[in-house]
């Protein structure tokens, strides 16, 4: 798993406690669809497929139109999340997740998955972005991809595309953090993730 698609792994590793992780699945993270859980920032970066199975048959979806508010999803009563589906990783291809979490819980505060491709040249190639914690539902920050798509990435680039990603969300507010502090956090962490991802698809991750 960590080298056919290692941004699972990194992911695993920052969800809850060991057991947790030892008990908790993918599917069941993403259809209970809490609004700050790890998994859905991880799949939505890897622009995954889910299949589902029910009463009228087979049927699949593109994992960025499951999500609909929290704890609320696109599955049917009678659904059931039969497989995810995933690119296998290429080369020149590297990935991060990284997160705030909140102590008690260890879910996210802000959490954010990025997953890039880099060309000879230093171009990226190809990005997904995904992002949890920050507003009511998990969502693919589709214009920060966009600003990194096809460019060199340079430190610049990315600060401001990084800078792009709570544009037109609504940031949650409660005990844990403002909604201007969520916002911060999500241009930071945003910055931090596809920095790492770049750094990893070049060979020189920490």
């Amino acid at each position: 798993m960590k080298k056919r698609c290692p941004l699972l792994c990194q992911t695993a590793r920052a969800i809850g406690d060991v057991q947790v992780r030892n008990r908790g699945t993918i599917g069941g993270s993403l259809t209970h669809a809490d609004p700050c859980a790890d998994w859905p920032a991880a799949i939505l970066a890897l622009r995954g497929e889910l299949k589902f199975s029910g009463l009228k048959g087979v049927r699949s979806l593109a994992a960025e139109k499951f999500f609909l508010g929290p704890l609320t999803t696109e599955i049917e009563p009678t659904e059931i999340l039969t497989e995810i589906y995933v690119p296998v990783s290429s080369r020149r291809s590297g990935s991060a997740y990284v997160k705030m979490a909140q102590q008690a819980s260890g879910f996210a505060i802000v959490g954010v998955a990025a997953w890039l491709k880099v060309g000879q040249k230093g171009r990226c190639e190809d990005v997904g972005v995904g992002v949890t914690g920050l507003s009511a539902k998990p969502f693919r920050a589709q214009a920060v991809e966009e600003r990194l798509r096809g460019n060199k990435l340079t430190p610049k680039l990315i600060e401001s595309s990084a800078s792009q990603v709570a544009e037109g969300s609504d940031p949650l507010e409660d005990l844990h953090a403002s909604a201007e502090y969520r916002a911060h956090l999500a241009r930071v962490y945003t910055s931090r993730a596809i920095q790492e991802a770049a750094r990893r698809a070049s060979g020189r991750a920490r």
